[in-house]
């Protein structure tokens, strides 16, 4: 399937392992260059090797928490810097929890406001300036 998205790049968070992965290796097979960014950086960039050896496209794996402010900073930096922005976001970084509204401490939901709104909004005001000087975006948030 041709999505016309050849030589775009995508920015996916959460990208070293299941939908995330999965997301940035659809992307690359439609000729979309990636970062793949998540925590572990070593799975990450194994991933990126994979995505580029397989797909022939430039795949940049940034090792970033996007709970941290600053980690988020730096990624849109490195985006800026190798790609001189993205055409998408993927907002895809998150976790699932069984803990009841009763059982998770306030501590656990401040970790969960940082990782699932927070995230989304620094990532989207870092990358979107970008975004625009390029003509336009997309950002999708899983949640």
């Amino acid at each position: 399937m041709d999505l016309n998205l050849a030589n775009k790049t995508a920015v996916i968070t959460g990208a070293s392992q299941g939908i995330g992965l999965a997301v940035a290796s659809s992307l690359a097979r439609e000729g979309v260059h990636v970062v793949l960014c998540a925590r572990n950086g070593e799975r990450a960039a194994a991933a990126a090797s994979a995505i580029a050896a397989e797909f022939g496209v430039q795949a940049l794996a940034i090792a970033a928490d996007v709970t941290i402010p600053a980690d988020v900073d730096r990624l849109v930096r490195q985006v800026e810097d190798h790609f001189g922005g993205a055409d998408i976001l993927i907002d895809n970084a998150g976790a699932g929890s069984e803990e009841t509204i009763m059982d998770a401490t306030d501590e656990r939901w401040q970790h969960y406001w940082e990782l699932h709104v927070m995230a989304a909004v620094r990532l989207a005001r870092g990358l979107v300036p970008a975004m625009r000087r390029r003509g336009g975006g997309v950002i999708l948030h899983n949640a």
